[in-house]
């Protein structure tokens, strides 16, 4: 092997190892959802992952599931894509009437929605879940937070008056 191949070779290799120790640190973290809709959210993805976390219509909150990645320093330009499905409703006629074929009501299933929105900044200390808000006319705000959203400094306000109208 030449000396000029020799050096390529190390060159490449030291580089390589530069670059693996450049790696950005990451946590990962639980999420959960808080809905102030008045459709469900049957299931939630961020960016292409997860599963179902109901989070029921006015108010409503799901469960936390683990886990979603995240930089353990924020930097501007952090995004991510959520996805979800709201709960569909029953096929109707003309008068308003539920469709039923074979002795079933016909389901319509909503169709699937996705949102790229800008995670805004934290801090180290406040990273212990990252919390999906799913807002009307399909807004989406996520932040991580270190308390739970019914606490009373949480911002955005749990909207208690929407869950009590729906008990």
């Amino acid at each position: 092997m030449s000396i000029l191949r020799k050096r390529l070779s190390a060159l490449l290799l030291l580089s390589l190892l530069f670059l693996a120790g450049c790696e950005e640190e990451k946590t990962s973290l639980s999420y959960l959802a808080v809905n102030h809709t008045d459709k469900s959210v049957l299931s939630i993805t961020i960016n292409g992952q997860g599963g179902i976390l109901n989070a029921p219509a006015m108010g409503g909150g799901g469960g936390e599931i683990c886990c979603v990645i995240v930089p353990s320093q924020w930097r501007p330009g952090l995004t991510v894509t959520i996805g979800w499905e709201n709960d569909g409703d029953w096929l109707r006629d003309k008068n308003g009437q539920p469709i039923i074929r074979d002795g079933i009501k016909v389901y319509v299933a909503a169709p699937r929605k996705t949102r790229t929105v800008t995670i805004p900044k934290y801090q180290a200390k406040e990273m212990q879940h990252v919390d999906i808000h799913f807002l009307p006319n399909d807004q989406v705000l996520v932040k991580l937070s270190d308390i739970l959203p019914y606490h009373p400094d949480y911002l955005p306000a749990y909207p208690r008056e929407m869950q009590k109208a729906t008990q």
